[in-house]
């Protein structure tokens, strides 16, 4: 075990492989023993505040969730005394519960330990009374279900990073509130559904049929494992469905990228599907008003004018221009029935505009036109210089991520003429005009250059081109700069010296790098500063990575 970093400890009597700094609970689930645990959620800090993973331990009755796991340590789950503990946990926490939070055998956390405790509707004695806010259309709150475990206020702190909730009251009166004290639509709630997929009573949740499902706790059948369909982030969820339709889309806890997480557009928003807005059938304009027609129709109709365009004017009088939110596949068939049916290569892609200045600038710069590192080795990075993206917004998952990263204490540098997302926790907020990113990447390399700090060793037997980039950059020093870009010639030095300064520094940018006259010389700049740092390709920083705009784009 030592080389993995673990070691052994009894569960029940059957030895059980952790790894370092696991907790007592996640070496009992590693036994295959489920404890209940309603305070506790994998992606959350622990808390030990419900008292019902108690298991003894080293001779003490102990919270598995805080507690931590050590060499040879032996761990009884199933006494009587200790099952019996556990038992009388839960019946106080539902004790203060009314009926209804046990009735109707609900698909949620508590109900489903108190099935497998043999607690039944009964144990909940709670007046109730406390009020309902459904102010907001994605997450509802019945203050009569909370049971002030705290796992919403965690999830939207840690994971999230918008601190949009508190618990408020004290005592039993304690229950979760939106921490601007209005109703929840007038809070800072971006709607990630995090409170919700992690709420154990259904406190906290979405209306209509998917009241009460979350990642952890729903029906096995009618689960389809899909890929977002909205940014280029790729989070993976699981689309939950009843009779053929759509009942919620859940973030996967096992996803790569978002790992249990999701936003609005991914959780909440497929109410597309059933708009009377949608269009169901193809519409053909007769007399300039378009009218529903039959699809043997409308393809009948495009063909004779296509055919129409061909015989007037050959078949480069033809073009399609296809999306990047289609797949590989389609995309595919388009150029072929161009190609091969109508006989012209005019065909593009929306992707042309943002994606290939990065395929062109990344080809060049490393021999790959992706992005050089993943998300996982970014979030391990100690100075960020994200350039011309809006994370929080546009892909609102690797926003939270990154947040998390900064305000766990890593430096955060910002290049975007706007002050939106990111750019307000920035230790360094730079604004250049509207089309010199070059030459504010330039000068942030001249600073590199000038102040030694790049990685001699990296340049000299990983890198060409130095002289001429050397010779490039003097014509680039911080007061031209600052001209050229209307960034102050300090702010321009400061933000030099943290990414250069950094152990291990990582470059994020988005559109706002990408789709300018110059953006290939823009993504071309940007790798110059990983490469001038030797932070690609080493264990000394995490590269150069796009934001791409949509789903497919790098496909």
């Amino acid at each position: 075990m030592g080389a993995m970093n673990g070691f052994m400890i009894e569960v029940d009597g059957t030895d059980v492989a952790v790894p370092d700094g696991s907790s007592l609970l996640t070496a009992v689930r590693a036994a295959g023993v489920e404890l209940p645990s309603l305070c506790s959620d994998d992606r959350l800090s622990p808390a030990g505040s419900c008292r019902t993973c108690l298991v003894r331990a080293g001779g003490r009755i102990v919270a598995a969730c805080v507690t931590p796991a050590s060499p040879g340590m032996r761990v009884d789950t199933g006494s009587d005394d200790v099952v019996r503990l556990r038992r009388d946990a839960v019946e106080v926490i539902v004790s203060a519960l009314p009926p209804r939070a046990l009735a109707d055998g609900g698909p949620g956390e508590l109900a489903h330990v108190c099935r497998s405790l043999g607690i039944g509707p009964e144990a909940a004695q709670g007046a109730g009374g406390r009020g309902v806010d459904d102010s907001h259309p994605y997450v509802h709150l019945d203050r009569d279900l909370c049971i002030a475990c705290g796992r919403c206020v965690r999830m939207c702190s840690e994971v999230q990073g918008t601190f949009a909730l508190t618990l408020v009251g004290r005592g039993g009166d304690t229950v979760v509130a939106p921490g601007t004290g209005g109703p929840w639509i007038e809070s800072d709630c971006v709607a990630c559904g995090g409170c919700v997929d992690t709420c154990p009573t259904g406190a906290i949740s979405q209306p209509g049929p998917a009241r009460g499902l979350t990642s952890a706790f729903h029906p096995a059948e009618g689960q389809t494992r899909t890929t977002c369909g909205y940014c280029g982030v790729g989070c993976a969820l699981d689309v939950v469905t009843r009779d053929g339709e759509v009942t919620a889309v859940l973030p996967a806890r096992d996803g790569s990228v978002n790992r249990g997480h999701a936003c609005v557009k991914g959780r909440f928003s497929h109410g597309f599907r059933t708009s009377p807005e949608r269009l169901t059938r193809p519409l053909l304009r007769r007399d300039g008003v378009l009218e529903p027609a039959g699809w043997d129709e409308a393809l009948a109709h495009v063909a004779r004018g296509l055919r129409a365009a061909v015989d007037a004017g050959g078949p480069d009088a033809v073009a399609a221009i296809s999306s990047a939110r289609a797949t590989n596949e389609e995309n595919y068939l388009v150029q072929k029935f161009m190609r091969v049916v109508i006989g012209t290569n005019n065909v593009d892609n929306c992707s042309r505009l943002c994606h290939s200045p990065s395929a062109a600038g990344l080809t060049a710069s490393f021999g790959l036109s992706g992005g050089t590192d993943t998300f996982d080795d970014v979030e391990r990075a100690d100075c960020l210089l994200v350039v011309g993206a809006n994370p929080v917004e546009a892909h609102p998952v690797v926003g939270a991520r990154l947040l998390r990263q900064v305000l766990r204490g890593a430096r955060l540098v910002v290049a975007d003429p706007r002050a939106v997302g990111l750019a307000l926790h920035a230790d360094v907020h730079l604004r250049p005009r509207p089309g010199t990113n070059v030459a504010l990447f330039h000068g942030l390399a001249h600073v590199l250059l000038t102040e030694g700090l790049t990685d001699e060793e990296f340049l000299r037997e990983r890198a060409t081109g130095l002289p001429e980039l050397t010779e490039l950059l003097a014509d680039y020093p911080p007061d031209r700069v600052a001209d050229l870009t209307g960034v102050p010639a300090a702010d321009l030095v400061a933000a030099a010296r943290l990414y250069g300064g950094a152990g291990r520094p990582a470059i994020v940018y988005g559109l706002g790098v990408t789709e300018h006259l110059h953006g290939t010389d823009g993504v071309r700049s940007l790798a110059n500063l990983a490469i001038l740092r030797g932070a690609v390709g080493t264990d000394r920083g995490y590269g150069v990575n796009p934001l791409r705009g949509q789903n497919n784009v790098q496909g």
